[in-house]
């Protein structure tokens, strides 16, 4: 029973590959990615790390504006860094415009792996807890790591960067449960640490969701694709999440 964790977290990490190599494969259609994975991303924290956080705060004591403030810093962190990292300003014959630099997303990227790492490691707790709770946990990781891989290799290439670095980030990611997973069995967290981390990747989801992705969603698609795939992604979380809950 010790394993189980482990082992199934490698579901997650073909999940996550799985996505990404469709995104690679796709490369041509990445504003359709775009447009589906900005429902996601904005999805997850609104369904998932939130309501997540608001009961672990409730149990805890913790103020929900605490939260809340979290969430902004989030928010801003991503914000203030991909603007610093990703774009720099370049004038030619008296015109100006923005040029995005392939950091900010690496980035994003790295964000998006350090959250597949916090879900493995939520895969281990529920073990700890509960058989039944380490399953379904896992179940609703695999679900959306598949979105999570189309993501990073989305986030990355429209950062600009090559496909190879996007299909290194893409390992990462993948990688990243097992990790979290592996982690379980050699350090224990205090369940109350997740009331100050998940806030603060829903931030920097909803950042990237809506600054990042939307944007080019919106440039590279019809108006009506653009908002048919964003609130495919939209649902099909709301789904996971309701029936999981349910």
């Amino acid at each position: 029973m010790t394993l189980y964790p482990i082992l199934l977290s490698i579901a997650a990490f073909a999940s996550t590959f799985l996505g990404g190599l469709l995104a690679t494969r796709y490369r041509e259609q990445v504003g359709r990615f775009a447009a589906f994975s900005a429902g996601v991303l904005i999805a997850v924290p609104l369904f998932d790390l939130l309501p997540e956080t608001f009961a672990l705060a409730i149990q805890a004591k913790v103020p929900l504006e605490n939260v809340m403030y979290l969430m902004a810093l989030g928010f801003i962190f991503l914000y203030v860094l991909e603007r610093y990292f990703s774009v720099h300003r370049v004038c030619e014959d008296g015109v100006c415009h923005n040029v995005r630099h392939s950091r900010g997303g690496l980035l994003g990227a790295a964000e998006l792996s350090a959250h597949s790492f916090v879900d493995g490691f939520a895969i281990g707790l529920g073990f700890q807890a509960d058989v039944h709770v380490g399953i379904i946990i896992t179940v609703a990781v695999i679900c959306h790591d598949f979105a999570d891989g189309i993501n990073t290799v989305t986030v990355m290439m429209n950062s600009g960067n090559s496909v190879t670095s996007s299909l290194r980030m893409l390992l990462l990611d993948a990688i990243a449960p097992v990790l979290g997973a592996a982690s379980t069995l050699l350090i224990a967290v205090p369940e109350q640490a997740l009331i100050y981390i998940l806030p603060f990747f829903a931030g920097g989801f909803l950042y990237l969701g809506a600054s990042d992705l939307l944007p080019e969603a919106h440039e590279n698609n019809p108006p009506a694709v653009s908002l048919v795939l964003s609130l495919a992604g939209f649902l099909l979380i709301f789904v996971i999440t309701r029936f999981l809950n349910g």
